[in-house]
């Protein structure tokens, strides 16, 4: 087994987010689940949101303080979709 570098488990995080955002928003249009399961999705798409951000930072921190512009903007948008959402992110 190889061991990943942040940066690669960060893209893995990405593609897995975007495939998953994809499925919400087809279940959306074409109503094939139960709105309590489009919940469920969505608080599972927030925690990996979370997640992500939390790697990024992570990411931020080993490569340094040129970064930090990026991690303000992640941050606030976190802050905001955790306010959006109403769980914490």
């Amino acid at each position: 087994m190889t061991d990943l570098g942040i940066d690669e488990v960060i893209a893995d995080l990405v593609e897995k987010q975007r495939r998953l955002s994809a499925y919400i928003d087809g279940c959306i249009a074409q109503d094939d689940v139960s709105p309590t399961e489009v919940v469920r999705l969505l608080a599972l798409h927030g925690q990996n949101a979370s997640r992500l951000g939390r790697l990024l930072r992570d990411r931020q921190a080993l490569a340094g303080p040129e970064l930090d512009e990026l991690t303000a903007a992640i941050g606030l948008a976190l802050d905001e979709l955790s306010e959006e959402l109403g769980i914490e992110l």
